[in-house]
């Protein structure tokens, strides 16, 4: 019965990690292939407005930037330059109660919404607690 006791080969106690190797690889693989790639764009679909019979005229208290395609702002209905849209919400919003600085974008479909992103960003520099969109 040979053991192999003094021979100089004793039992091998390395840990063959190939295998190991190959199913880590395979399940890498997998995962990248099961990832979903994000997207870089906005995806922003407006609800449409409930029909109304009443006019809704803006009360002179409500504040509205409106967004064009041709990227044109307007301030309640008022013409006002990108640049200039921070000073000017500030102005509007200065006398303001905290609870009243509440100012709604009335966007057109086409519009370019990075435009409409940095008019967001002017206002709530501006001081404007609430952001909203309006439906059409």
């Amino acid at each position: 019965m040979g053991f192999g006791g003094s021979s100089g080969k004793g039992v091998r106690s390395d840990i063959n990690i190939t295998p190991l190797v190959d199913v880590v690889l395979v399940l890498l693989i997998i995962f990248m292939v099961m990832t979903p790639v994000p997207l870089n764009e906005l995806k922003l679909t407006v609800p449409d407005k409930e029909e109304t019979v009443a006019d809704t005229a803006t009360p002179p208290d409500q504040i509205v930037v409106s967004v064009t395609k041709q990227g044109s702002l307007a301030i309640n209905r008022e013409p006002v330059e990108s640049t200039a849209l921070l000073a000017r919400m500030q102005t509007i919003l200065d006398g303001r109660p905290a609870k009243e600085k509440a100012v709604f974008f009335d966007v057109d479909d086409d519009a370019n919404y990075g435009q409409v992103v940095d008019a967001m960003d002017s206002c709530r520099g501006a001081g404007a607690r609430v952001l909203g969109i309006m439906t059409r």
